[in-house]
C-alpha cells in the first residue's frame, strides 16, 4: 500500500476514535445551556448554538487563515455577553468552565472494536493524539474516562498548543514527540481540511475515516491532496497495516 514503510500512527479524536457529530453536540450543548441559565435564567437557545457554532469556526475564518485556536474563558466569557449582556464574574465564569469541561468528558463515548484496533496497533506502532479542541484538560479527561490515554505515546491538542489542523506546526508537533519522519507516519482522521489536507501538506500518509460525517463541513478547493486510503473503521487500519507492511 505504501513505498514508504509505516513507523508511527497520528490519530485524530472525534469522528476518528470517538463518535462525536450532533448528537453529541447537542448533548454538550444541553448541559453547557442549563448551566448558563441556572445562573441567570431564561436565556434564547438559538442564539445561544448560532454563538456557538460561530465561535467553533472562528479558527478557519481569514484569508488566508491563521488557524489560531480559542481561549476557552474567553469565548465563555464573550458567550455571556452575547446572551445577557453583561460580563460574567470570575466565580460564574468558572462555573461555566467547569460545566463546559464536564459536557465534553460527559458526552464521550468509544465503542469496543475501536478500543480493541488501537491497543493492537500500539503493541505494533508508537501511536500519537492530535486533536483539535481548545480545553485540552477535557480531552485528557476523556481519554481517562474510556481507558485509552496509556496507549498514546503523544498527545497533542490544540488548546494547549495554541494552533488547530491544518497549522502545520500541530503535525511538527506531533511527529517531533513520536521522532518519526512524515513520509513513515500515517495520519487517521475524518474532517477534509484539517486531518486530510493539513496532513498531506506536511508529507504524512493519510487514512481518510468515513465512519462519521465531521459536524464542520469544510468543502474541496483546487488543489486538494487526495488521501491514500479511505477507511470505515479503525479495524481497516490493523488488517491495512498488517498486509502492507508485511
Amino acid at each position: 500500500m505504501f513505498q514508504t514503510p509505516i513507523q508511527a500512527i497520528i490519530f485524530d479524536y472525534g469522528n476518528t476514535i470517538i463518535p462525536y457529530g450532533r448528537q453529541e453536540l447537542n448533548h454538550y450543548g444541553d448541559q453547557v445551556f442549563a448551566a448558563m441559565e441556572e445562573l441567570y435564567g431564561t436565556l434564547d437557545r438559538q442564539r445561544f448554538d448560532e454563538c456557538r457554532q460561530a465561535s467553533r469556526m472562528e479558527p478557519y475564518r481569514g484569508d488566508p487563515p491563521v488557524y489560531r485556536e480559542n481561549d476557552m474563558a474567553a469565548i465563555t466569557a464573550e458567550l455571556v455577553r452575547e446572551l445577557c449582556g453583561r460580563e460574567a464574574l470570575p466565580a460564574e465564569l468558572q462555573q461555566l468552565m467547569e460545566a463546559r469541561h464536564d459536557a465534553f468528558v460527559n458526552a464521550v463515548t468509544v465503542d469496543e472494536e475501536s478500543v480493541a484496533a488501537l491497543q493492537t496497533l500500539s503493541e505494533r506502532f508508537p501511536i500519537g493524539l492530535l486533536s483539535n479542541y481548545p480545553d485540552g484538560g477535557a480531552i485528557r479527561a476523556s481519554l481517562d474516562k474510556i481507558g485509552i490515554d496509556g496507549l498514546f505515546r503523544s498527545v497533542v491538542i490544540s488548546g494547549e498548543l495554541g494552533y488547530v489542523k491544518p497549522h502545520p506546526v500541530a503535525f511538527a508537533k506531533s511527529l517531533e514527540e513520536l521522532g518519526v519522519p512524515a513520509p513513515a507516519c500515517l495520519f487517521v482522521g475524518d474532517n477534509w481540511l484539517a486531518d486530510v489536507q493539513g496532513a498531506k501538506r506536511i508529507g504524512m500518509k493519510v487514512a481518510h475515516m468515513k465512519r462519521w460525517a465531521p459536524p464542520e463541513a469544510h468543502e474541496r478547493s483546487a488543489g486538494d491532496q487526495e488521501p491514500d486510503w479511505t477507511i470505515d473503521t479503525l479495524g481497516d487500519v490493523v488488517t491495512g497495516l498488517a498486509e502492507s507492511n508485511s
